[in-house]
């Protein structure tokens, strides 16, 4: 597994490319090594705070506020959803050119039987949810079928927005075990009993661009899609 790297470092915050399979902070006590223990370990004694967050899944950008003053400031602009963020995704079909979903999201489980706790929904009345989003090119991939790059702005930060909106729209991310498959992928996956014949790769969801504007300057940083997205991309045909 790739380990991480830091693309922009100022006295204030850092911004780090978080690979695919990192978990951000731990979830339970068993002593799994997260992106929180890596930072600390590059800063020594110093006062680190996650301002954003990806699912171990997601690749790419996130923002991290280095002193508890600037974990109050940064948090707040987050929360003012004034830190903008960019997401390159690989997904089924061909979406629109371009569109904004708006479409409210909740918790699967809450509204109906759901055998996958974390799965998210749009569920009618519920929590607002915006995406907005660009089909940048569609190609024909040989094991994926038609599958299009697109570039995704979320305005709101629900859990698993980008996914499940896009499930809604009928266009999953591409190796997601959680949307646009059947429950069976996403348990037996966790299993730790059941013998996996066939090797899923993680969701094609990257998150490509952080900007905002901080104190008298801007701050704008920018990579490109990782390899393992790449490599789905590129044996894609145009169509």
């Amino acid at each position: 597994m790739n380990s991480p790297s830091i693309v922009l470092t100022d006295a204030r915050f850092l911004i780090v490319d978080k690979p695919a399979g990192w978990l951000v902070h731990p979830t339970r006590p068993d002593g799994t090594f997260t992106l929180i223990d890596w930072l600390r370990e590059q800063y020594p004694g110093e006062f680190l705070s996650l301002v954003s967050r990806l699912d171990r899944e997601t690749s790419g950008l996130l923002l991290v506020a280095r002193g508890k003053e600037q974990a109050s400031v940064l948090g707040k602009m987050q929360q003012r959803r004034e830190i903008h963020k960019t997401y390159l995704a690989l997904v089924h079909g061909r979406p629109p050119p371009s569109g904004i979903i708006d479409q409210p999201l909740d918790r699967l489980g809450k509204h109906q039987p759901s055998r996958i706790y974390i799965r998210q929904a749009v569920v009618p009345g519920t929590y607002p949810a915006l995406t907005e989003f660009k089909t940048l090119a569609t190609r024909t991939h040989p094991q994926h079928g038609e599958i299009s790059l697109v570039e995704v702005s979320p305005k709101t930060g629900r859990l698993h927005q980008i996914r499940a909106h896009f499930d809604h729209l009928g266009h999953p991310v591409v190796n997601d075990k959680i949307y646009g498959k059947k429950d069976e992928v996403f348990i037996n996956y966790i299993d730790k009993a059941f013998k996996k014949t066939d090797i899923i790769g993680r969701h094609c969801l990257h998150s490509s661009k952080l900007e905002f504007k901080f104190e008298s300057g801007s701050v704008d940083a920018e990579i490109d899609l990782p390899s393992d997205m790449a490599e789905i991309w590129n044996d894609g045909r145009e169509t």
